[in-house]
């Protein structure tokens, strides 16, 4: 059995799709991980996380970080360059440790493929990149940089990631084609989506009376909130449409202030970041799901995270976003999409949902579970993962044979 080790920003017990992944593909390989301790959003955590935890047969090391007081763009490059210099130092002392390939979980920062490739290089094996955010484009899209001599360097250093990894795996069809097309990578480069780590859902009636949107993750700067907060301005917005927000991020305080000073509390619900157990009981009295990004080069190509987990309740999902995910909802025919900024266009798609009826909301479900099932369901991204770790394995021991 070969040994696979993961490297990770995020991992349990924070929700992320790569904690799910490495507890199936255990059945496979042996794994180990190298994640930072959690706090993802500043979200408490109140146990000790440290170095050779054992969560459900894996072994984890918890790299020590500095720890964000805000969610603030020093704060986030501290915690970021912490857990990069602190997981090289990590690696020296825990050289011996068996691996066959490492594999970099890479959301922001992509910077966090530069240990696990240095630590590929010393054991000469290969490293599996499976890329999660567009590098520099994600940082000029939230505004976090804007000056473009820094751009251009983090540019250099991600082409010398994509150059040096051996297998490059990525999220969705057009980060492929982006990545192919500006670094001129042809042959080593795959579509894996993230799945979704809720089986899919039986069918089940939803209330009339009222419409409920939920949004449900990150809230920062690459969602686009104006558009929905002032969608419920609107005189033209049924009365009978309320939304559901629930996550931590940046901009919690500015979307509480915006429902305090527009008297919105009676419509739109805020929570801050609840359970997947608690996520479950909301999604299931939901009518909708709701999706928002800004428009920009890395967020019109980019599939959330989210979206996985809503896919999985076969219930219409409303896209505010330019490019590949609204034409993705549009082609399978699951849901409504507008652009960021079109408030008249959000209006009508959330209008529309008074409209559907039961016929209607069947054929979304049994599309999006067409959709789900072919792109997105657990058990075959891992197949499909273990495929890519046994050819790159191959490839490299023969390699090494000549």
């Amino acid at each position: 059995m070969n040994y696979i080790t993961i490297f990770s920003k995020h991992y349990w017990p924070e929700n992320f799709k790569i904690n799910d992944i490495s507890f199936k593909l255990k059945k496979k390989f042996k794994i180990s991980v190298f994640t930072s301790e959690p706090g993802y959003n500043n979200v408490k955590y109140y146990k000790n996380y440290k170095n050779n935890l054992r969560i459900k047969g894996i072994k984890v090391n918890y790299i020590k970080t500095y720890k964000r007081k805000k969610n603030t763009f020093l704060d986030i490059s501290r915690d970021y360059i912490s857990y990069i210099l602190r997981l090289f130092f990590s690696l020296n002392d825990n050289y011996n440790f068996k691996s066959n390939a490492v594999i970099t979980f890479a959301t922001s920062p992509l910077l966090q493929a530069l240990p696990a490739i240095y630590y590929a290089k010393k054991k000469n094996i290969p490293s599996i990149l499976w890329v999660q955010d567009l590098w520099p484009e994600v940082l000029e899209d939230t505004g976090y940089i804007k000056n473009g001599l820094i751009l251009k360097f983090f540019d250099f250093i991600v082409k010398k990631i994509y150059l040096s990894s051996d297998l490059i795996l990525t999220q969705s069809v057009s980060f492929k084609k982006h990545i192919q097309k500006k670094y001129q990578i042809k042959k080593k480069i795959f579509v894996l989506h993230q799945p979704s780590e809720i089986k899919f859902q039986k069918y089940s009636k939803i209330s009339k009376k009222k419409v409920i949107i939920t949004y449900a993750g990150n809230l920062g700067e690459a969602q686009d909130f104006d558009t929905i907060l002032n969608a419920f301005l609107s005189d033209n917005l049924d009365k009978n449409i309320f939304l559901n927000i629930i996550g931590s991020g940046k901009k919690f305080q500015y979307i509480k202030n915006f429902i305090n000073r527009n008297k919105l509390k009676s419509r739109i619900s805020l929570k801050q970041y609840l359970k997947p157990s608690q996520l479950k009981k909301y999604f299931k009295r939901s009518t909708c799901f709701l999706v928002s990004l800004k428009n920009g080069k890395s967020l019109n190509k980019t599939i959330p995270g989210k979206f996985q987990s809503y896919l999985a309740y076969g219930k219409p999902i409303l896209v505010s976003s330019k490019g590949y995910l609204g034409n993705l909802i549009k082609s399978k025919e699951i849901g409504f999409s507008n652009n960021p900024n079109e408030i008249k266009k959000i209006v009508k798609n959330m209008n529309n949902l008074n409209n559907i009826n039961e016929k209607e909301k069947i054929k979304i479900y049994l599309k999006s579970k067409k959709v789900y099932e072919e792109f997105f369901k657990l058990d075959k991204i891992v197949n499909d993962l273990s495929k890519h770790i046994n050819y790159i394995s191959k490839k490299n021991a023969k390699k090494n044979l000549l």
